[in-house]
């Protein structure tokens, strides 16, 4: 999961993969804004089969955030 998840953020948020690690998070990616934190969530729902609520969505906020709640949810 953790190797899916990267992949994603890589694509959504034009990052190196290997780049993304527990500091990676929105108030520290350049490319991480309000509309690529909706791409990114809409694309971590499609691959993981998931729906997010908004609550959910507004907590997802780093990598490790992300795994959290998908870790929930899977």
């Amino acid at each position: 999961m953790e190797d899916r998840v990267k992949q994603i953020m890589a694509d959504v948020l034009d990052l190196d993969p290997l780049a993304i690690d527990g500091d990676t998070a929105m108030d520290s990616t350049e490319s991480w804004d309000s509309l690529t934190h909706i791409n990114l969530c809409l694309t971590l729902e499609q691959d993981f089969q998931v729906s997010f609520s908004v609550g959910e969505m507004e907590t997802m906020l780093s990598y490790e955030d992300i795994l959290r709640v998908l870790t929930e949810k899977l």
